[in-house]
């Protein structure tokens, strides 16, 4: 594809499609796809991309070729450690004889190999159209959730893969029964995952429904992210395609408290640019979010006002399947299944929202310096008028001794 004419943007043609990524480091980026299962020519692949992003350059470091007997893989997430957990449906002739491998995990090395660890199946292999559409790790790592595209969510405790709570099966939900999304709060306490009517709230550790939210009229969610422990950030897709907003909820402050919450959360909503039709994807860095358009864009919001502050138009040439961010909000990566990986340098937009924050906090910090200061000096005045009209009264003061 032809490069973005965007400054900030720069590209790579991987040769395949790519469903799955996610940032292994600030500049090292895992991403995967292919052609799926049959000789169609196009490799199934997980790939170790190294990005300079002073140079603008995107560099395959190592590349793991997978079988072309399987289907492509659809979903990632990697922990600090280096543990990659994929979502890889097995041969459709293994699925028919109800095997179904789908959740792999593999190891990245610190020399960039891919090694393969351990494979294991949770579903039923009974849908021959169900794969695992979302895999997602709890920052620390002490859970594993993933959704399978029939709406059935499967919580693990890492590293055992043994089951946190019952499966949440919502299959006979109907056009509702779609998981779109899934995600953890910052203290793993709790687990988000969004259909298109709601977004629900579970104890991470027992599977408790904790609340359950609705989107704005004649919409429908896409995507969820915790910008916080209590701030949520999603997306809503307009009814036939004429747009998208992003909304931002203020949970509770008895959240994580009680079952049933004694007020409801703070919503704020605003529109995304024009032209975006809808939402395909969403990621989310507590100052930054970034979201990827129907109109194959690629766009920066700020999380406190929910204002874009970059966008990127026609960043690919056909769909984004995902767009993720680096840790520290300098990146932004999308890709697509036109084969292309496209990365856009964030650091003007990351240095405005965390100058916001430095702005806050200095006003706070102001504002108190100011309150002890008045306090300061109406003790020295209080004082001042006190010793005057003892003096008046005739109080008798003790002289200072010499030692």
């Amino acid at each position: 594809m032809a490069p973005s004419p965007d400054p900030d943007a720069f590209n790579l043609d991987i040769g395949y499609p790519v469903y799955a990524a996610q940032f292994a480091s600030d500049t090292k980026l895992i991403v995967a796809g292919g052609g799926g299962e049959g000789k169609n020519g196009v490799a199934n692949k997980i790939s170790v991309l190294n990005i300079d992003s002073a140079d603008k350059k995107i560099e395959i470091a190592e590349e793991k070729v997978l079988s072309k007997d399987e289907d492509s893989p659809m979903s990632l997430d990697i922990t600090e450690e280096g543990v990659v957990a994929i979502g890889v449906n097995s041969g459709s002739a293994t699925i028919k004889a109800g095997k179904n491998e789908h959740l792999r995990l593999f190891k990245l090395e610190t020399d960039n190999r891919i090694e393969t660890q351990e494979k294991t199946q949770l579903f039923k292999a009974e849908h021959p159209d169900e794969y695992q559409k979302c895999t997602r790790f709890s920052p620390a790592a002490k859970y594993l959730a993933v959704a399978s595209s029939v709406g059935i969510l499967h919580s693990l405790a890492f590293p055992s893969l043994e089951p946190q709570f019952r499966a949440i099966d919502i299959s006979d939900a109907g056009a509702d029964a779609d998981i779109q999304d899934v995600d953890f709060s910052g203290n793993e306490k709790l687990l988000a995952y969004t259909t298109p009517k709601s977004v629900t709230l579970l104890s991470a550790e027992s599977g408790e429904k904790i609340a359950e939210y609705y989107p704005p009229p004649a919409s429908t969610f896409r995507g969820v992210r915790f910008a916080s422990d209590d701030t949520l950030v999603l997306i809503s897709n307009h009814a036939r395609r004429r747009g998208a907003s992003i909304l931002k909820l203020t949970l509770p402050s008895d959240i994580y408290l009680t079952k049933q919450q004694s007020q409801p959360p703070t919503r704020t909503v605003r529109g995304l640019h024009a032209g975006i039709k809808a939402v395909t994807a969403l990621d989310c860095r507590e100052l930054l979010a970034c979201v990827a358009g129907a109109d194959l864009s690629v766009a920066v919001v700020r999380t406190d006002t929910l204002r874009e502050v970059k966008i990127v138009r026609n960043a690919h040439a056909f769909p984004v399947t995902r767009v993720v961010m680096n840790l520290s909000g300098t990146l932004m990566a999308s890709t697509s299944v036109a084969q292309s990986v496209v990365v856009v340098r964030i650091e003007g937009a990351a240095a405005a929202a965390s100058s916001r924050r430095v702005m806050v906090t200095s006003t706070i910090v102001s504002v108190i310096v100011i309150v002890i200061i008045g306090v300061l000096v109406q003790l020295l005045v209080q004082r001042q008028v006190l010793g005057r009209q003892n003096d008046l009264a005739g109080g008798e003061r003790e002289e200072p001794r010499l030692l």
